[in-house]
């Protein structure tokens, strides 16, 4: 016996379940008929009438049995619902039939036509395209008509289907077969639902009942239930689509109220789809590795990036603004107001070309005090200024509650950080704001794995980034200026490109001194350690760069709450921590 006469032989069996429950709830009314006519009613007759009597005469006597009880919690429900379809002439033939609210949620298409035999096609056709809309809503679609792989009906013949041995459709009967690894359908990506997944596992399960208890879930359950849904798919053999994954998404969103779409949406492709591609393959490959060919490294640097979405007008008399900064011995207020008349010619040429041409053509950048340029050119471009450093300070104690709560810090290190934070004696103000940069990357715990090729045995070596990897790409602290030289020397040779980001001397996170900020071979001093990530995000914003990978969900934090932009990728976390210090007062 092939798959196909399998799932009938169970759709069959499906069908006679049904028909036995049916049965005993005609049994059921049958006896208490034969109850009542023990009270002085002619039995014989009765139970003749019984018998053949249609369903609106059940309907009748059921209704009547039913006026001497207490109404029960699932007739309300039931009443209430078929009063929003509109529906009241069907309440008593559901009641009848004992087909309340748990059975609309599995009752199948065939079964239809035998709960509302005796009404008007009308009705029926209503009926069935309200619990359509109903099921829908509440995760659980009805059974679609399927066609199998040569675009028969199921129904048709067995001539049509005995040559193929793949199901037409996966059915929640389909575990009782034997597991077969097969190449999925792109037709039958939407015919697996939440519902499924939560039923048929016990991870599901156990899910629904965490839910069920407090009503929301942490990072931890979501987690579980991405990977969840994606192994039921990659074990079914079953090819997620973005259509999909979309489908399954509104799902959540309708069987878990509390879960909002950014928890599991980013960008384009959410986490569903991602989770599920990365199963289907051996690792995912975020950065390249070394060694990489001159074609394959021309082809990545074919499209370049770019934050800015705004036309800018080049000034007319640009180049003359440019050859006076150059050769004019210009004052200090000159100097900026020249700066600022060729404003939109810079930024034109930050689009279009990269940091190192940028600093060849304007070599004021690398002065002491370049990084006043930024701030300037950043303000024109994205009209933002000082905000992180205007909203630092008053969301700092926010965030380290945030922070202290259960589940949210798993690492000892930022535990310890934590910890010293809220004592805050005898720590200054560079180590304190330090030391929150460190500890937020104890919440954002990378999730992104790197390749890179092994110097020694020149063979690939695949790694996860690490808590300390993310934090020492933002800020990296050294004993001795020599070892943040080596550090600088190292990231040359193993990196492609070097991103912005801080050195400090100091024995530890908590007294750092010397602090400056590394771009592009320049480097700036400065005396506050949260100014200089304030320039060193402008910096990365303003020519262009890419986060680094380590730290990308940390830069993203600060993109969306601290600046009020749009991040272009999306995180759980980052929504999560957003929400909780907007219900603040800042």
């Amino acid at each position: 016996m092939d798959e196909v006469e399998i799932e009938r032989t169970l759709e069959v069996v499906d069908d006679e379940i049904m028909n036995a429950f049916l049965d005993a709830q005609s049994q059921m009314i049958l006896h208490s008929q034969v109850e009542l006519n023990d009270e002085g009613i002619d039995t014989a007759n009765s139970q003749n009438e019984f018998i053949i009597m249609d369903i609106s005469q059940s309907n009748h006597a059921n209704k009547e049995i039913l006026t001497s009880e207490e109404v029960k919690p699932e007739e309300v429900e039931l009443r209430s619902l078929l009063s929003q379809w509109n529906l009241n002439e069907l309440i008593d033939a559901c009641i009848a039939k004992r087909v309340f609210i748990n059975i609309l949620k599995i009752i199948k298409r065939h079964h239809i036509e035998r709960l509302l035999k005796g009404f008007d096609l009308g009705t029926q056709i209503l009926f069935e395209n309200k619990l359509e809309e109903w099921r829908e809503s509440i995760g659980i679609p009805m059974s679609p008509v399927y066609l199998d792989f040569q675009g028969t009906s199921s129904s048709s013949s067995s001539s049509n289907t005995s040559n193929t041995n793949t199901p037409s459709r996966f059915s929640p009967y389909q575990k009782s077969i034997p597991y077969q690894r097969s190449t999925p359908s792109p037709d039958n990506s939407c015919t697996i639902v939440l519902s499924d997944i939560l039923n048929e596992t016990s991870r599901g399960k156990g899910l629904v009942e965490l839910y069920n208890k407090f009503s929301n879930f942490h990072e931890d359950q979501r987690s579980i239930l991405i990977s969840l849904i994606a192994q039921y798919y990659e074990e079914k053999g079953v090819k997620m689509s973005l259509a999909a994954s979309y489908q399954l998404e509104q799902q959540i969103l309708e069987r878990f109220p509390s879960e909002k779409l950014e928890y599991y949406r980013t960008s384009k492709r959410g986490k569903l789809y991602n989770k599920f591609y990365n199963l289907t393959t051996s690792f995912k490959v975020v950065s390249r590795p070394l060694g990489l060919s001159t074609e394959k490294k021309s082809s990545v640097n074919s499209e370049k990036f770019s934050r800015h979405l705004k036309h800018f007008e080049p000034e007319n008399d640009a180049e003359s603004c440019l050859k006076a900064l150059k050769f004019d011995n210009l004052s200090s207020i000159e100097f900026d107001y020249t700066w600022k008349a060729c404003s939109q010619f810079r930024l034109e040429y930050i689009k279009n070309n990269t940091t190192k041409d940028l600093m060849e053509k304007w070599p004021f950048y690398k002065q002491p005090s370049g990084y006043r340029l930024i701030d300037m050119d950043f303000e024109t471009a994205f009209s933002q200024g000082d905000t992180l450093l205007e909203k630092w300070e008053r969301s700092f104690n926010s965030i380290i509650s945030f922070l202290s709560k259960e589940n949210h810090i798993k690492d000892k290190n930022v535990k310890k950080l934590i910890d010293s934070l809220k004592t805050d004696i005898g720590i200054s103000e560079n180590g304190r704001d330090a030391a929150l940069i460190w500890a937020l990357h104890g919440y954002f715990v990378p999730t992104n794995k790197i390749i890179r090729i092994d110097p020694k045995t020149n063979k690939k070596v695949t790694t996860k980034f690490t808590i300390k990897d993310s934090q020492e790409s933002v800020i990296f602290v050294g004993e001795t200026q020599q070892v943040i030289e080596d550090h600088i020397e190292h990231i040359r040779k193993t990196k492609i490109s070097v991103q912005p980001s801080l050195y400090c001397v100091g024995e530890d996170i908590f007294t750092i001194k010397d602090i400056f900020l590394h771009i592009e071979g320049v480097r700036y001093n400065f005396k506050s350690a949260l100014k200089a990530l304030d320039t060193c995000f402008k910096s990365m914003y303003l020519f262009d760069m890419q986060f680094p990978e380590e730290s990308n969900m940390f830069y993203t934090f600060l993109e969306c709450f601290f600046f009020n932009f749009k991040g272009t990728r999306s995180y759980s976390k980052v929504h999560i921590l957003l929400e909780y210090l907007q219900k603040k007062s800042f």
